[in-house]
């Protein structure tokens, strides 16, 4: 072999070589870069599964705080009572008030809970009560079981009394006019769905709701509010207010 075939032999031998190493490197890069996406394939779907089990656990906190909400007196609003001794006798619990009824008459007792304790489904509260809503007193409370029944005591009535399961009423309406309907921009018989079930939950014994036929208006949010009032002896109101997306809220 002359010199200048063996340098051009030697030449074509370090292509060959360049050409190897070229398909190696592709191949090794290609591999690194498949494992590289299963890695952080693999990092989003731990983040992920993380993420899902993070929002489960603040559900459950959030539906542990809702329970919560609602315990003690709080969760008395709306139940009706009568006389333990003296059937005639009734008590309607509704939001910050105790409504005792004789003869046609109703009594309210306005209170704010101070402190209380639950046990075992009985209720032991210190209340701040007042018949005006000035110069209120403290006042001991107490729910119990006594021979079957659940019991409510307190100086703050005039009675012992024990719990009733009512049907719900029908609630009328009183003063509602198409201005509802165009001052809301929804249809007046959702509004008063709203409110007869607002009502049977916070004062079960109401038998009439006022359009009080004043409307606010939050053109920024979108939103229109108004409010009716309960004819269940403590004036109780219920705020309905229609969002910008059309649905019906009462409070």
């Amino acid at each position: 072999m002359t010199r200048k075939n063996k340098i051009m032999a030697a030449a074509a031998a370090v292509a060959l070589l360049l050409l190897v190493g070229s398909g190696v490197a592709r191949c090794t890069l290609a591999t690194e870069g498949i494992q590289e996406a299963e890695s952080a394939e693999a990092v989003l779907q731990e983040e992920a599964d993380v993420k899902e089990e993070e929002q489960a656990e603040a559900a459950d906190i959030d539906e542990t705080a809702d329970i919560d909400e609602v315990s003690g007196l709080a969760g008395l609003v709306g139940t009706s009572w009568v006389g333990a001794d003296d059937p005639t006798l009734t008590l309607a619990i509704v939001d910050g008030a105790f409504v005792e009824g004789k003869e046609g008459s109703n009594t309210v007792t306005y209170f704010t809970v101070d402190s209380e304790e639950e046990s075992d489904g009985d209720i032991t509260a210190t209340v701040l009560a007042s018949k005006s809503m000035t110069e209120a007193s403290p006042v001991l409370v107490t729910v119990h079981e006594e021979a079957g029944r659940t019991l409510i005591e307190s100086d703050a009535l005039a009675a012992k009394y024990a719990s009733v399961q009512t049907e719900p009423k029908s609630l009328s309406f009183t003063g509602v006019t198409s201005k509802l309907e165009e001052s809301l921009g929804v249809d007046a018989a959702k509004v008063e769905a709203a409110v007869a079930s607002r009502a049977a939950a916070v004062s079960p014994d109401a038998a009439r709701a006022i359009w009080d036929a004043e409307v606010w208006i939050d053109f920024a949010n979108s939103t229109a509010t108004t409010s009716f009032t309960l004819d269940d002896g403590a004036a109780t109101i219920v705020s309905v207010t229609r969002n910008a997306d059309g649905s019906i809220e009462a409070l």
